[in-house]
C-alpha cells in the first residue's frame, strides 16, 4: 500500500491519511469497518527506522502488557522486560517509533490508564523504569496510531479521544491493497460486498476465496469462506458481473 499516490474521488480517507501522515502528526485515531487495512497503513506509513510495535486490546489486557513486566532470567532472579509501548517510547537510537494500538475501544480498567499515560502529550508523559528507577519519555519522532471497528466516535472514552484530534473513517480497502486479487474481486472487494447486498465482507475474506477457489473450485471456497447460506449468492454475484 502506497500512501503518497494520486487518489480517485471515492479515496477521500486515504487522501486524508497521506496528507495527515506526511505533515508529521503524531497521534491519529482510524475507525470504521473491519479488513480495510486500518493496521497495515498504520503499521508501515509515516514509521521512522524502527518498526512499530503493536498491541491488540482486549478486556484482559494488563497493564503490565503494555509498559512492561518482570520476568524469571534464572533461579531466584528476575530481570525487567520493557513492553510494546516504552520500546515505541525509545525507537531507534532513542528517538521514538511507532505505537500501534488496535481495538482500543476493547480496553477497560488498569489497561485504559495505562494507555492515556503512554498517550499523553510528549511535554506530559513519562515512566520511571521500576528495575533501574530510569525516567523514559517519549522520542521526539514517536507517534501513536489507534484503531477501532466502531462506527460512532462517542464510544471512545472522552480522556482518550482527546489525545487524538485527528480522527479519519476508513471506509474502503487502498487500491493498492486489492492489486493482489483476482480482477473479478477487486470491484466487490473496494465495495465491501459480495451476494446479499446487506453482507459486508472483509478484505480479508476476499483473500481466503480467491486463494481457496484456485485449489478447490468457486463453489467449494464460497461455502467454506461465507458460509451455505450466502455461497449460491455469492457464485450469482460473480456470473452476474463477469457478463458486465
Amino acid at each position: 500500500m502506497i500512501l503518497t499516490e494520486s487518489f480517485d474521488e471515492g479515496e477521500s480517507c486515504w487522501r486524508d491519511l497521506a496528507d495527515v501522515m506526511l505533515a508529521g502528526i503524531s497521534r491519529v485515531l482510524l475507525y470504521g469497518p473491519s479488513g480495510t487495512g486500518k493496521t497495515y497503513a498504520a503499521l508501515h506509513h509515516g514509521v521512522g527506522a524502527s518498526p512499530a510495535e503493536r498491541l491488540v486490546c482486549t478486556e484482559d489486557l494488563t497493564s503490565g502488557e503494555i509498559t512492561g513486566t518482570w520476568m524469571p532470567v534464572g533461579e531466584n532472579r528476575w530481570e525487567w522486560r520493557e513492553g510494546p509501548a516504552i520500546r515505541a517510547w525509545r525507537g531507534s537510537g532513542g528517538l521514538g517509533g511507532r505505537l500501534v494500538v488496535d481495538e482500543v475501544d476493547r480496553a477497560s480498567g488498569d489497561a485504559l490508564s495505562t494507555l492515556l499515560a503512554m498517550t499523553d502529550s510528549p511535554e506530559s508523559a513519562r515512566w520511571r523504569n521500576p528495575e533501574t528507577s530510569e525516567w523514559v519519555r517519549p522520542g521526539p519522532q514517536f507517534s501513536v496510531v489507534i484503531t477501532t471497528n466502531i462506527d460512532d466516535l462517542d464510544d471512545i472514552p472522552p480522556s482518550l479521544r482527546d489525545r487524538f484530534p485527528v480522527c479519519i473513517r476508513i471506509d474502503r480497502p487502498h487500491v493498492s491493497a486489492l492489486a493482489s486479487l483476482s480482477d473479478d474481486l477487486r470491484a466487490p472487494a473496494l465495495a465491501g460486498s459480495l451476494g446479499p447486498a446487506s453482507r459486508r465482507v472483509s478484505l480479508r475474506s476476499f483473500y481466503a476465496f480467491d486463494e481457496l477457489r484456485r485449489h478447490l473450485g468457486a463453489a467449494r471456497a464460497a461455502q467454506l469462506v461465507f458460509g451455505d447460506d450466502v455461497a449460491a449468492s455469492v457464485l450469482d454475484s460473480l456470473a452476474i458481473a463477469s457478463l458486465t
